[in-house]
């Protein structure tokens, strides 16, 4: 089991989580970081040999003090101590004893420099590697989610979790992990060295640090509400700004500028808001850490420059030595602030976890059972058996007891009004929700019992509102099926009656069309729904309301075609004009989720008072949109 996924149950709101949640994420988290250990261990390495290169610097620095004040004040000053007892000639002259300290700090330098170039390599290709590994893995759990997960989170939260909720946990492996242990390294390396010099000067300058500490855990335990209202503002925004761009036109249509752009002033600021929270507990605590480090440097002035004076005989430090004490200060308050930033970066990093782990968490409601059924070939035969569905428990039955059967090869089409169930049984065919009780079975097996790619591949489907890709008109037709040749792509499109504004357009087949095909008609949109649909071939074909977006004599074209493609197939349909409904073999009749009347259009016309109603209102559109086609063609120039 991979360490993205989680075998336990999804995680409960952020709002009510507890302490055994946040450990539970701190688990996962330092998991996650393992899993790359040997990367984390390359970057630490090369970020520990800057610290260590930084201290010999410093060293080098302060000898070449106390070679210069030695040279000065030979009687009252001690002979410079040189690392590793490794010292040059006392005979040497003053400019050579120096060069060979500066040119000691120099080689230093360039040496850091060059450890510096493959930290940051390092520690970038680690986080960019987690990174994209943690999208894949919540890009494909998106993929294998249920509609019902769908049906209750919202795009715009969605899209935050996998970019910025993904980046929280890149913040907690570099911002804390790798951090926390660089500067724990530093910080004892820097201290050994400290100690080792001079306790007591020491000491005092660490005398500074339980204030520090106090500080650190007021502001973890202020800002961790803070970011999490600042997340959820930044969800709203996110998904109101989707709205608006998605549904422009809506807005345009209405005269709504006015008003969306009030809602979305009331978000923006929502979110300015919450931010801003978050900054005015910054500045009222952060601070401080900065002005205890002048207080650090203050007592290293005072306490330390009475040790110089001293000297190192009678217990003091010689003055190269308070250069490096000052030194290591300004690097330990830089260790401090990279603490506090770590320290402060563990909310919002536990706050983005939780969010990713919940996605990646949530159960898949909709998986492949053990020995999952998947048939190399498929007969195609439908069966819907005592079949009810609602799709939340505190949701009334949208589908209830319902039965019927379609043999393999027989087109079936379905009427009725609008929210009476149809869309939800084509819905149950392909599984994209399970049933409440009762069976849907495909070939005589449950559909519960299928692989569901394998369910999938062998159903066909053009939804009632057409979804194309901001990609080309030909990968678009073969997008389920990608390597289809052209030859097949151009013939599902002759098939759909699109060839004419397809060859039209500026490119041809591989003309970029807008995104979710905003650039096309909807009648355009709709056949090459249709033509995908088409090159799909597989033995059962779903059409709900395929022909809503096409004019009457578009529609009599594309049936031409589809009376031959639809030969051997299963077929189901929902529509409405009467033209279809006499074509298909059979007709059911949904209301209020029921199956209220079935059989052929002749039977229906003659039994049921209700369809044949229906159906002479449709008939007299029909005759009217037609009389309006011929009309709209003889005028045209």
């Amino acid at each position: 089991m991979s360490l993205f996924e989680s075998s336990q149950q999804a995680a409960p709101p952020e709002t009510a989580a507890s302490h055994a949640n946040r450990a539970d994420h701190f688990r996962r988290l330092f998991g996650l970081t393992w899993r790359y250990r040997w990367s984390c261990l390359v970057a630490l390495v090369w970020d520990v040999g800057v610290e260590a290169l930084a201290l010999c610097g410093f060293i080098y620095s302060g000898l070449a003090l106390d070679i210069l004040r030695h040279r000065a004040q030979p009687e009252s000053s001690d002979p410079p101590r040189w690392p590793l007892g490794v010292a040059p000639p006392a005979d040497w002259p003053l400019w050579k004893t120096l060069a060979l300290a500066s040119g000691a700090v120099l080689v230093i330098t360039l040496l850091r420099t060059y450890a510096r170039y493959r930290t940051r390599l390092s520690s970038e290709t680690l986080i960019q590697r987690i990174t994209v590994d943690l999208r894949t893995a919540l890009y494909d759990k998106l993929q294998r989610l249920g509609f019902s997960w769908f049906d209750t989170h919202d795009s715009g939260g969605l899209i935050n979790r996998v970019t910025g909720d993904a980046g929280s946990v890149r913040l907690f492996i570099e911002g804390v992990v790798l951090q926390l242990i660089i500067s724990a390294t530093a910080l004892t390396l820097f201290l050994f060295y400290m100690f080792r010099e001079h306790v007591w000067l020491t000491l005092a300058l660490l005398a500074v640090f339980p204030v520090q500490a106090w500080i650190l855990v007021r502001y973890s335990r202020s800002i961790e509400r803070r970011l999490r209202t600042n997340r959820e503002a930044l969800d709203r925004f996110i998904q109101t700004l989707q709205e608006c761009i998605i549904g422009v036109k809506v807005v345009k249509g209405f005269g709504q500028e006015r008003q969306v752009m009030d809602r979305f002033a009331v978000r923006n600021t929502d979110a300015y808001d919450a931010r801003m929270a978050i900054t005015k507990t910054n500045a009222s605590l952060l601070p401080w850490i900065t002005t205890l480090g002048f207080l650090q440097i203050a007592i290293l002035l005072l306490y330390g420059g009475h040790l110089v004076n001293l000297g190192p005989a009678a217990g003091g430090i010689a003055l190269g030595t308070l250069w490096v004490f000052f030194s290591l200060v300004r690097q330990l308050a830089g260790q401090v602030e990279t603490i506090v930033s770590s320290a402060s970066s563990i909310p919002e990093s536990l706050v983005g976890a939780a969010r990713v782990f919940e996605l990646l968490d949530a159960p898949i409601e909709i998986a492949a059972p053990p020995n999952a059924y998947a048939p190399k070939e498929i007969r195609g035969r439908i069966e819907f058996d005592h079949v009810s569905f609602r799709y939340r428990p505190d949701t009334p039955l949208v589908l209830e007891d319902v039965s019927f059967v379609v043999e393999p090869g027989e087109s079936v089409a379905m009427v009725g009004p609008a929210g009476g169930g149809k869309s939800t049984i084509f819905d149950l065919i392909g599984r994209f929700y399970d049933a409440t009780s009762g069976r849907v079975l495909v070939d005589g097996v449950d559909v519960r019992q299928w692989d569901p790619e394998a369910l999938r591949r062998a159903v066909s489907i053009v939804f009632q509102e057409p979804f194309l890709f901001s990609n080309t008109i030909a990968n678009n037709v073969r997008f389920g099926v990608p390597d289809a040749p052209d030859e097949a792509v151009q013939r599902a499109v002759r098939d759909a009656i699109a060839e004419e504004f397809v060859v039209a357009a500026k490119d041809g087949y591989e003309t970029i069309i807008g995104e979710r095909g905003l650039t096309l008609s909807g009648g355009e949109r709709q056949r090459l729904s249709i033509a995908r649909a088409i090159l799909a071939d597989a033995p059962i074909l779903l059409l709900d309301d395929a022909m809503a977006s096409v004019d009457a004599r578009t529609e009599v074209r594309i049936a031409a075609n589809l009376d031959r493609i639809m030969r051997g197939r299963t077929t189901l349909l929902i529509a409405h004009r009467l033209s279809t409904l006499r074509r298909a073999d059979r007709v059911l009749v949904i209301e209020r989720g029921r199956v209220a009347a079935q059989g052929t259009h002749e039977t229906l016309m003659r039994d049921s008072d209700h369809y044949r109603e229906a159906a002479l209102l449709q008939l007299d559109r029909d005759r009217r949109e037609e009389s309006g086609s011929l009309e709209s063609q003889e005028v045209a120039p």
